[in-house]
């Protein structure tokens, strides 16, 4: 890695760690009772769940390339916290099914209200149609390429 691309690697994480810090995600979080306690792989798992029907755990392990035994004690956990339901699986009667809970559901809403109001903010920030299109574009290929890197 050169010098000068090592100065742009260190300007990213500096201008990262500001731009998280100047959101004050924190301080919205608060607005936001039911997602706090929740770590970010809770709370992606509870995501999957609502996008998908009849997802079992090996689904979601393959989805989120964790282990089967972080999975497993992550379901304990939102089990208890009534958000999640295991059930025997439809489609394969081996597994289990997971199903949110009402609980789980007011919970995913209030996550997916938090996130648009995270990202209005940062879009915001931006002054023009063109520049926030240019941001999306910019972080899509930043996806495609960590994805394909893989």
């Amino acid at each position: 890695m050169d010098k000068k691309y090592q100065k742009q690697v260190d300007e990213l994480s500096q201008i990262w760690h500001s731009m998280i810090m100047a959101s004050n995600c924190k301080h919205m979080e608060s607005q936001f009772s039911r997602i706090q306690g929740l770590s970010t792989t809770e709370i992606g798992v509870l995501r999957i769940i609502s996008e998908k029907e009849d997802v079992i755990i090996k689904d979601i392990v393959e989805i989120l390339k964790i282990p089967k035994s972080t999975l497993t004690s992550i379901i304990n956990r939102l089990e208890k916290r009534n958000l999640i339901n295991r059930t025997i699986s439809n489609r394969d009667k081996r597994s289990y099914r997971l199903i949110l809970t009402e609980q789980g559901i007011l919970m995913q809403k209030e996550h997916i209200e938090f996130e648009k109001t995270v990202y209005d903010r940062i879009m915001r920030c931006l002054d023009t149609w063109d520049e926030r299109e240019e941001l999306l574009k910019l972080i899509k290929k930043i996806v495609h390429n960590i994805s394909n890197a893989v």
